[in-house]
């Protein structure tokens, strides 16, 4: 059967159509993959650095473009769309590398135009040379580093990395922590690499994690494609960092349970102190602006602001230590964090407090209706507007003064609580000028409980178990603060040197408290 010249060419045509939307289609697709990839990765079977554009064209002008693009065309359209995604994504996979900087890194001028195959082996080139062979090795064609991916000189640069970091460890494949400081038989315990701040989130956001030791050879040997879901590892981890194996294997970034992810960095350290505030803006999910140069109390208390003005949690004013010159009730160091919380009361003796429940049912349901209606914690141009049980200070009684040491313990008495022990680093008297001296004191004095309406769990309803969670919550030991008045209403935290814990009276007692709004700056 002859084909006529007319209808060979229509059908020519028409394949040359049908190619050209398929490769329309490809390209879309490697744009859309590439949209949340970092900008610049390592090639790592040439050893070069790549730019977005460099990325497409290894793609188009090699034999994986040719293939993909013949074989989509046998696939219907639904299928082709699968097919091409698939495709895409799979060259387009990147591996992170995460490890402790040291001397010689080569930074983005350094190896730009070059192949890091070619240079010399040594320090920090070395390392590198290492990780993307490595990469190459388990089947990976791109690799990322924070040394030499990112332009340190553009401050605009600098900003995406770091907001994008946390997303880029969470989309890579795999992640490689490279351990310098632990020997093939070593063991995490030995690695500074736990001990800094930026690995935090290096650990936390991927899914797949790979460690390597000091001679690259896997961590113990462990033949495993995720050490995350190895239990040895997961137990060694989880030791050598306080975070429970829930966390390491399924972490969602956010401002819930603030206290607890500031207690994992509490112990962490930064070369620049403000990094340490802006290595956690991913954990939090958090984008606020990059400012080197600024003070770490700032950098800080921008980060504690915002998570408060988002959630209104007030788990992240239980900490003790010295107090950040950006606001009162919020510390000057990280390492404030590191106290434990007090721990929870016991289901032995939630059951007798409840007990209590029948004899005052009215007045906790009226005082569970009137917490419901409190407005939230908010932060606002440095202003803390904190619903609070305020129990007026009574007595003030500065204790023995032991001469070798730098604090000072007062014991407090304030309406509706049992007396308290309150250890200060320094003078009450200085801290907040009381003209008739201690005897004063109490007329400024407070002893507040931060309220907020999770600590009720976020129930709104007003039944039987929504009495009794409150009064189990009213009735238990809670960190307190303690707060001066200023003039113009307003009031500034006294930072404690150990956690105030406050322990209420009775029953009656709580039921005769209010909650107010305090202005705390």
């Amino acid at each position: 059967m002859k084909i006529s010249p007319q209808v060979s060419r229509v059908s020519s045509i028409r394949s040359v159509t049908t190619e050209y939307e398929v490769s329309q289609v490809i390209r879309h697709v490697i744009f859309e993959t590439l949209e949340t990839a970092p900008t610049r990765l390592l090639h790592t079977h040439t050893g070069t650095l790549c730019d977005r554009d460099s990325q497409i064209s290894h793609f188009t002008s090699g034999p994986q473009y040719k293939q993909l693009l013949s074989s989509a065309l046998s696939y219907d359209p639904v299928e082709r769309a699968c097919h091409i995604h698939t495709a895409v994504s799979r060259y387009f996979r990147f591996v992170m590398f995460s490890h402790r900087w040291g001397e010689g890194e080569p930074i983005l001028h350094d190896i730009q135009g070059r192949a890091i195959y070619d240079m010399p082996p040594s320090g920090g080139m070395k390392k590198l040379q290492k990780f993307c062979l490595t990469a190459l090795k388990r089947g990976y064609l791109w690799a990322w580093s924070d040394t030499c991916c990112i332009d340190k000189t553009s401050s605009a640069e600098l900003q995406e990395a770091i907001g994008s970091m946390f997303g880029w460890y969470r989309r890579s494949h795999l992640t490689i922590v490279y351990l310098a400081d632990v020997a093939e038989s070593g063991s995490f315990d030995s690695s500074h690499w736990f001990g800094r701040g930026w690995t935090l989130q290096e650990l936390l956001a991927p899914d797949t994690i790979l460690f390597y030791t000091r001679n690259w050879s896997l961590y113990k040997n462990l033949e495993s494609s995720n050490h995350k879901t190895d239990d040895a590892v997961l137990e060694e981890l989880t030791r050598a960092t306080g975070i429970a194996s829930r966390f390491l294997t399924n972490f969602t970034p956010g401002v819930d349970d603030a206290r607890s992810r500031l207690q994992w960095a509490s112990s962490r350290r930064t070369t620049r102190p403000e990094d340490i505030a802006y290595s956690l803006f991913g954990i939090f999910n958090l984008h606020l602006p990059v400012l080197y140069g600024e003070s770490f109390e700032f950098a800080l208390g921008r980060l504690l602001g915002e998570v408060i003005s988002q959630s209104g949690d007030i788990s992240i004013l239980d900490w003790v230590g010295e107090t950040s010159t950006f606001h009162s009730c919020f510390p000057a160091r990280i390492a404030s964090y590191r106290t434990l919380p007090l721990p929870p009361i016991p289901l032995s003796e939630q059951s007798s407090i409840t007990s209590q429940r029948s004899a005052s049912s009215n007045a906790l349901r009226k005082l569970c209706r009137s917490l419901n209606k409190i407005p939230l914690p908010r932060f606002a141009n440095r202003r803390l507007t904190l619903p609070c049980f305020s129990h007026r200070v009574t007595v003030v009684r500065r204790k023995g003064a032991d001469p070798l040491s730098s604090s000072y313990a007062y014991e407090i008495q304030a309406s509706g609580l049992r007396p308290l022990d309150i250890t200060l680093p320094e003078e009450l008297e200085n801290i907040a000028s009381f003209p008739g001296g201690l005897e004063s004191a109490t007329a400024a004095l407070q002893i507040v409980r931060p309220w907020h309406s999770k600590s009720l769990g976020g129930s709104t309803k007003l039944d039987v178990a929504a009495t009794e969670q409150l009064l189990v919550t009213l009735v238990r030991p809670f960190s307190a603060l303690l707060l001066t008045e200023l003039p113009h209403n307003e009031y500034k935290r006294i930072a404690s040197s150990t956690l105030i814990a406050a322990h209420p009276i009775d029953v009656t007692s709580i039921l005769q408290g209010k909650v107010r709004i305090s202005n705390i700056v």
